[in-house]
């Protein structure tokens, strides 16, 4: 189930948003690789591709719909060997760059526009491949 939207906005333009300790993060159904202890996600549909390190790689596979957001905590503490206040920040930035992403299921991915530069035109409407600096 999502977590409340109603949170206030961070600097970066993205929701902060909170997960509760029986919430259970479900990620979308994308492409992932793991390279060297980092995963490596490919959203497709959005054409974004993210480079998670090792603690947002074991958050992105534990967040399967069934784990709580507790387990996590519990799991990941004794898989990193700390202790769960010291890795429940991570696990929450985690999963609130996953919804702010659109990552997980019930967020929506922001929309992106694709900045194309327009080409530039000569007099006689012919395009110009490459322009000299104006002096």
């Amino acid at each position: 189930m999502p977590a409340s939207n109603d949170e206030p906005e961070n600097p970066f333009g993205t929701m902060t948003r909170h997960f509760a300790d029986d919430d259970t993060p479900t990620a979308v159904d994308v492409e992932v690789a793991v390279f060297e202890g980092e995963a490596v996600i490919f959203d497709e549909p959005a054409s974004m591709v993210h480079h998670l390190g090792a603690v947002a790689g074991a958050v992105w596979f534990c967040s399967d719909g069934s784990t709580t957001v507790a387990a996590m905590v519990a799991e990941l503490a004794d898989l990193f060997s700390t202790t769960p206040a010291e890795i429940e920040p991570g696990i929450h930035e985690a999963l609130g760059r996953f919804a702010d992403e659109g990552l997980l299921v019930g967020y929506e991915a922001p929309q992106r526009i694709a900045l194309t530069p327009e080409p530039v035109v000569a007099e006689d409407g012919t395009e110009v491949l490459a322009a000299p600096p104006d002096t």
